[in-house]
C-alpha cells in the first residue's frame, strides 16, 4: 500500500516538471506574493524606500517578466531570462491580504534568489504535503468511506487538478481542502474512539488549509461541513464532540473569509467596468454553465488557459465523472439523493451567480479551477456508501482507471510540448526540438513517461486492492461505527 503514494508523489513530481516557472494562472500575482509571503527580506522582498505606506514591493527582476508566454501558445517558455539582474517594482504581492496569506507564508520561506530552483522545490513541497495529507485522511477514515475519498480526488483530477496540485498556485489547496473537509466530518461523524478525534483534527486542518489559500475555499469548506451534517444526521445527537469539531470547522472558515479582500467578490463579484448583463445573457450563462465543469476536465486549456488539450482527454475524462456520479447513486437513499442534489444545483448555481455579479459571460472571468473543489465534493457525496453498502471493484473501476491513465498521459504529454517548443511543431517525444527545458532535469520525454507510468501504476494498484476482500478499501473489521450512519433511510 505504501506504493501508492510514493507513485502519487512521482505522478506530481512529473507535473511540476512540466511547465516553466509562472505557467499557472496568474502567477505574475502569486509569485510576487510568495516572495513576500513572510515580509521584507533583502534581494527577495523589499519595500520602496520613503512609501512606508506602499503595498508595492521590490522582488527579484526575474520574477515579473516569467509568463512572457503567456496567452501565446507558439512561444515556448525560452522567452524567459532567469538571471535578469536587480530588482522590480511589482503593485500586486498580496500585502493587503487580498489572497488569505497561510499559503504564500508556507512556500516563502523556500523562497530564494535562484528562482528556478525556488520555484521546483516550492512544487515538489506541495506535492508532497498534498500527498501526506491525503494519505493521513485515507488511514484515518473508516474504511468503507476510503474509496469515496479516492474517487473524488481522482474522477476530477485530469487534467486542470493534477496540473494546479503540483503548482504555485492557492487553488491547489483549494482543491485538497474540498476533497477532505467534507468527508473527515462525515467519517467524524459516524465513527466512535480515537478515530473520530482524528478526523476531527483533520477536518479542521482542512479549512485552515483551505481558508489559509483562497477566500471562496472556506466557503466551499463550511458547504461540506453542512453536508456532512445533513448525511449523518441519524447519529450526529450522539456525536457531540464531533458537532463541535464541525463548528470549529465553520469557524475557522469564517474567520479566514472574513480576513481576505477577496472575499467581496462573493457578494459583488470579480471586478468588472461591464454593464449588466441582458436578460437572454443571463439565460445563455445558465445553459452554458456546464462548460466550466468540463473546462475542469480538459475543454478548457491548461495554465493560461493556452494549453489547450485534444478532445479525447475531456471527453474520456466526462464520461469519468459522470460514470462516477451514477455508478454512486445506485441503492442511494432518500438523504444521500438530497446532498446530490444539492452539490449539484452548487456547481450550478454558483458559477452563474458569479458571472451575474461580475457582468460576465461563460468564458470571462469565472474560470473552471473556482469550481473544481465543488466538483469534487459532489464526486465525494455521491461515492459515499450507505451504512450497508460495500464498494466493489467491478469492472467499471477498471475502465475508469484506464480512461483516467491515459487521458493524464496524454495531458502531460500536451503540457509538456506546449512549452518545449509551443504548439506550432509537433512529434511524440515532447523534447524534440525543445528551445526550453530546466538546467538540471531528467529529459521531457523521461518525465513524460514516469509521469505517466507513475500515475497508470497508482491507479492499476488502486483497482487490484478494490478486488481483495480483506484490503484496505473493503475490509471493514476494524471499524467501529454507528450503525444508522449515512442517513439510511
Amino acid at each position: 500500500m505504501i506504493a501508492i503514494p510514493i507513485l502519487a508523489f512521482i505522478s506530481l513530481g512529473a507535473w511540476a516538471l512540466s511547465s516553466p516557472v509562472a505557467s499557472s494562472p496568474d502567477d505574475d500575482f502569486h509569485l510576487p506574493a510568495i516572495w513576500c509571503g513572510i515580509g521584507d527580506r533583502p534581494g527577495l522582498c523589499e519595500s520602496p524606500t520613503g512609501e512606508p505606506t506602499s503595498t508595492d514591493r521590490y522582488v527579484p527582476a526575474a520574477i515579473p517578466t516569467a509568463p512572457c508566454y503567456a496567452f501565446h501558445d507558439t512561444q515556448s517558455g525560452a522567452c524567459w531570462n532567469p538571471n535578469q539582474p536587480g530588482m522590480a517594482r511589482v503593485t500586486r504581492a498580496n500585502i493587503d491580504h487580498l489572497y488569505p496569506p497561510v499559503f504564500y507564508a508556507a512556500m516563502a520561506p523556500l523562497a530564494t534568489k535562484n528562482i528556478e530552483a525556488s520555484v521546483i522545490a516550492m512544487r515538489f513541497v506541495n506535492a508532497a504535503f498534498i500527498v501526506g495529507v491525503l494519505t493521513a485522511v485515507f488511514f484515518a477514515l473508516p474504511r468503507r468511506l476510503r474509496p469515496a475519498l479516492l474517487v473524488s480526488a481522482l474522477a476530477a483530477s485530469v487534467p486542470l487538478g493534477l496540473f494546479l496540485l503540483a503548482s504555485t498556485n492557492p487553488s491547489s489547496w483549494a482543491i485538497l481542502s474540498a476533497a477532505i473537509v467534507w468527508i473527515c466530518c462525515y467519517g467524524a461523524l459516524t465513527t466512535e474512539g480515537r478515530r473520530r478525534y482524528v478526523l476531527i483534527g483533520l477536518s479542521i486542518l482542512g479549512a485552515v488549509i483551505g481558508g489559509g489559500a483562497r477566500a471562496d475555499a472556506a466557503i466551499f469548506a463550511v458547504f461540506g461541513a453542512v453536508v456532512a451534517v445533513c448525511l449523518a444526521y441519524r447519529s450526529w445527537r450522539r456525536q457531540r464532540s464531533a458537532l463541535i469539531g464541525v463548528v470549529a470547522v465553520i469557524v475557522v472558515s469564517a474567520a479566514f473569509y472574513a480576513s481576505a479582500r477577496q472575499s467581496g467578490a462573493t457578494l459583488g463579484g470579480l471586478g468588472t467596468d461591464a454593464a449588466p448583463l441582458t436578460f437572454a445573457q443571463n439565460v445563455s450563462n445558465f445553459l452554458e454553465v456546464p462548460q466550466l465543469w468540463t473546462g475542469a476536465l480538459g475543454s478548457w486549456g491548461l495554465g493560461w488557459l493556452d494549453t489547450t488539450m485534444p478532445a479525447a482527454v475531456w471527453v474520456l475524462t466526462t464520461a469519468v465523472f459522470a460514470g462516477a456520479i451514477f455508478i454512486g447513486l445506485r441503492s442511494a437513499s432518500r438523504t444521500k439523493l438530497l446532498m446530490v442534489l444539492l452539490a449539484f444545483t452548487a456547481i450550478w448555481i454558483v458559477p452563474f451567480v458569479m458571472l451575474y455579479l461580475s457582468h460576465a459571460t461563460v468564458g470571462n472571468q469565472v474560470q473552471p479551477r473556482y469550481i473544481l473543489p465543488l466538483m469534487i465534493i459532489l464526486l465525494g457525496v455521491a461515492s459515499a456508501p450507505n451504512s450497508d453498502q460495500r464498494t466493489e471493484g467491478g469492472h467499471h473501476l477498471a475502465v475508469g482507471a484506464a480512461a483516467l491513465a491515459g487521458t493524464a498521459a496524454i495531458a502531460l504529454q500536451f503540457d509538456i510540448r506546449r512549452y518545449t517548443t509551443g504548439v506550432d511543431k509537433h512529434g511524440i517525444d515532447p523534447g524534440s526540438g525543445a528551445e526550453w527545458w530546466w538546467p538540471a532535469a531528467p529529459s521531457p520525454l523521461a518525465v513524460w513517461l514516469i509521469g505517466a507510468l507513475a500515475f497508470a501504476l497508482m491507479l492499476g494498484l488502486m483497482w487490484w486492492f478494490s478486488r481483495r476482500a480483506d484490503g484496505p478499501l473493503l475490509d471493514t473489521t476494524d471499524t467501529v461505527e454507528i450503525a444508522a450512519s449515512a442517513g439510511d433511510s
